[in-house]
């Protein structure tokens, strides 16, 4: 690892007190919601894809992304105002 690998710099910031800003700095959440989705997305699905014409490929990725968003929609709480 060289001296401006993404990895140091963490650790640097780590030890200077500033990871919240080089989380922010670096989109660190974003990557980490997204990282979050493709792994669920594999869990639920499957970690590859079956057919081999891409539109095919993009027809079944969009079949288990719908399946998945059915998936956690299901899972929300339904809120009710209380009177």
């Amino acid at each position: 690892m060289g001296k401006g690998h993404p990895r140091n710099e963490a650790v640097e910031a780590l030890k200077a007190g500033q990871l919240k800003q080089w989380k922010i700095d670096n989109g660190y959440h974003q990557r980490s919601l997204a990282e979050t989705a493709m792994g669920r997305y594999k869990q639920l699905n499957s970690p590859m894809l079956s057919l081999r014409d891409y539109n095919g490929q993009v027809a079944e990725v969009l079949a288990g992304v719908k399946a998945m968003n059915k998936v956690i929609r299901l899972g929300m709480p339904i809120r009710q105002q209380v009177a």
